[in-house]
């Protein structure tokens, strides 16, 4: 457990007094100008004490707006918005730009499709899933998708902790969707590599496995995987978010814009079909979660306060210890090498912290991170559209990157 949450139990064991809901920041301000160079129970509540004037988030709307303004001198983009967290509580938040050009702000609310960070949000499931009893990670795929889903060249066999970490030993066959084509793909045997699935040396980043881990959930939980997020995180924690966009209005999402033009329109992202069986949404599980920077701060909220945030425990802090726990090392062609833990990466002496947790996303337009400080329970969550594709030295996108450095800094010096 972190030292800042064991030292907040203690005290709050102490005074026996019940946590009152930290909020979730102060609203943004977005400036409209655009650069052009370019049914599931919850867990218990955790009764804690964290005295605001020591531990509390001390971020400002101001230093959002000015980490912003800063930052985006060195950069193009359409809309940038930013959430922090503070001591694993959600704390200030803002946006720059525009959701719809010459139409609607980008806001801090603005739902966007974060492409790859969704992956984290799937692992979330996943764990919380094997904690409420529904999945057994461990277990081999077939017992779930039937004795024909296995890897004829290894003797050990694919799980759904293989495919969290990359090392199913499944290709990264084309993105699909549908129980039964997807069953009979997994039920080839050119589906397969000659690997012993976990072992980190065959390491292949695989979008197709996790609509092969999304669909793996929803036969073990018999239920949609969106509908499980719902009810175990999303409604809980007072957040709008989808891995459909489909479930929202056109006005409430942000068009995916690249630096030549549209990647997909908001009005495209409305109307995508919304899953009605299990199988039907896999291919929104490697990239699709439709979500805002803010309520992406909650979700990191509890990665960063041991399975609680706001006062409410989502996750064990002991299954958070296994999610953040590395597993290898992998030296990737770009950037430099990270550990890989449960879906998320870990490197040491990252933005200026001792340590970070994070994973990035790219997809039509997109390029965003996610990232938090275990010690400090300290993190950040960037979501940009109409940027360059542009990468730093550790292999990270470039804007949301120095964004997230200088919003670290600011937080560590708040008074």
């Amino acid at each position: 457990m972190h030292s800042f949450l064991r030292w907040k139990l203690l005290i709050g064991l102490s005074l026996a007094v019940c946590l009152t809901g930290c909020g979730a920041g102060q609203p943004e301000t977005s400036s409209s100008q655009e650069v052009r160079e370019e049914d599931q129970s919850t867990a218990p509540v955790v009764e804690v004490i964290e005295p605001q004037e020591e531990t509390g988030p001390k971020l400002t709307q101001n230093d959002i707006n000015e980490a912003l303004a800063q930052v985006l001198e060195g950069y193009s983009a359409v809309g940038v918005s930013v959430a922090a967290i503070e001591h694993g509580q959600p704390s200030a938040s803002g946006a720059w730009g525009w959701a719809e050009k010459g139409q609607r702000e980008m806001t801090a609310d603005t739902k966007v499709r974060i492409a790859s960070i969704s992956k984290v949000v799937v692992g979330l499931c996943a764990l919380a899933m094997e904690e409420d009893g529904l999945v057994d990670l461990d277990a081999p795929l077939s017992t779930y998708w039937g004795e024909g889903v296995r890897n004829p060249y290894s003797s050990g066999q694919p799980s759904a902790r293989t495919l969290m970490t990359h090392t199913s030993s499944l290709k990264d066959l084309e993105i699909s969707r549908g129980l039964s084509k997807l069953t009979g793909m997994l039920s080839q045997s050119s589906a397969w590599r000659d690997m012993e699935p976990g072992n980190g040396g065959y390491w292949y980043y695989s979008n197709f496995g996790f609509c092969v881990l999304g669909t793996t959930l929803e036969l073990a939980s018999n239920q949609l995987l969106d509908s499980y997020a719902q009810g175990r995180f999303f409604e809980p924690l007072g957040m709008e978010a989808s891995f459909c966009s489909g479930n929202f209005p056109e006005e409430e999402l942000a068009t995916l814009y690249t630096p030549q033009g549209v990647g997909r329109s908001a009005a495209s992202c409305a109307a995508q079909p919304v899953p009605d069986e299990i199988g039907k949404g896999a291919s929104f599980y490697p990239g699709g979660l439709t979500i805002s920077a803010r309520d992406m701060a909650k979700l990191v909220g509890v990665l960063a306060g041991d399975g609680t945030c706001e006062g409410r425990q989502y996750l064990k802090p002991e299954t958070v210890a296994d999610m953040e726990t590395p597993r290898f090392s992998v030296d990737p062609e770009e950037g430099t090498p990270f550990d890989q833990c449960l879906v998320l990466r870990r490197q040491e002496n990252l933005l200026g912290q001792s340590q970070l947790y994070y994973h990035t996303g790219s997809s039509y337009g997109v390029y965003s991170l996610m990232s938090y400080n275990p010690d400090t329970g300290n993190g950040v969550v960037v979501i940009t559209t109409g940027s360059p594709r542009q990468t730093d030295e550790y292999g990270l996108y470039a804007l949301c990157a120095e964004l997230s450095e200088d919003l670290y800094e600011r937080m560590e010096n708040a008074v």
